[in-house]
């Protein structure tokens, strides 16, 4: 007999199988996408932050999750649709991306961080920093270390889409038009004014859809960027 125990770990998604089960996709912190079969009148729900123990005959078997709700985020902004996209955008990309049981410990710390500190300003910010950061966990990350052309690395102000990599400003200014925005929140410690966040929110989408997505965005993501 297996058995693992997770704690905070985050309720990404849960499906309905059958009278009173669910199969349940959590994010743990040691493991990573982790699945198990819960059985429940009542289903967990996205953002959910529980402790869990997962048992199964085999290690590679599906198991069985045994659940204990800590904490339900999602409860907290019912009234707040900016936030609520934001926490169900965070699961539904990270089900949708990661492979299950890889351990991707410090883009968990992150992601933990992030949906305990949605009540922040710059939650919206905060997400597209995960989103920059889960590019670089999977293999697609963004080089923003110098400009691809030369240029002036202090004054970068684009991205290529075709490769990823920063341009200047005065490199770049020629050819604008093809290339993506790089506002300077993403490469600076820097603040973020609602024009850096709609091409912040464009810049990840676009590499996100590109590299990693199999589909559309989430809903909730198109809604941070409609409403941006």
């Amino acid at each position: 007999m297996s058995e693992i125990k997770y704690e905070n770990a985050i309720v990404l998604a849960s499906r309905k199988l059958g009278e009173k089960s669910f199969v349940v996709s959590l994010f743990t912190k040691n493991n990573g996408r982790y699945l198990g079969l819960y059985k429940g009148k009542k289903s967990p729900q996205q953002g959910d932050i529980v402790n869990a123990r997962w048992k199964a005959r085999l290690s590679d078997q599906l198991g069985t999750f045994y659940l204990e709700n800590l904490k339900s985020l999602a409860g907290f902004y019912l009234d707040d649709w900016g936030r609520l996209s934001c926490l169900e955008s965070i699961c539904e990309i990270l089900n949708r991306t990661l492979p299950e049981r890889q351990s991707y410990e410090n883009l968990y710390k992150i992601v933990f961080n992030l949906i305990n500190t949605l009540e922040s300003e710059l939650y919206v910010k905060n997400y597209i920093l995960f989103e920059l950061n889960l590019l670089s966990e999977l293999g697609f990350g963004l080089d923003l270390s110098e400009c691809a052309g030369g240029g002036n690395k202090q004054n970068l102000a684009f991205i290529s889409p075709k490769s990823g990599r920063a341009v200047s400003f005065e490199k770049g200014l020629p050819y604008q038009d093809k290339l993506l925005k790089l506002p300077n929140f993403l490469w600076q410690n820097s603040q973020a004014d609602e024009t850096d966040l709609k091409n912040g929110l464009k810049l990840t989408g676009y590499f996100l859809q590109k590299n990693v997505l199999n589909g559309p965005m989430p809903n909730g993501r198109n809604y941070l960027l409609k409403n941006k």
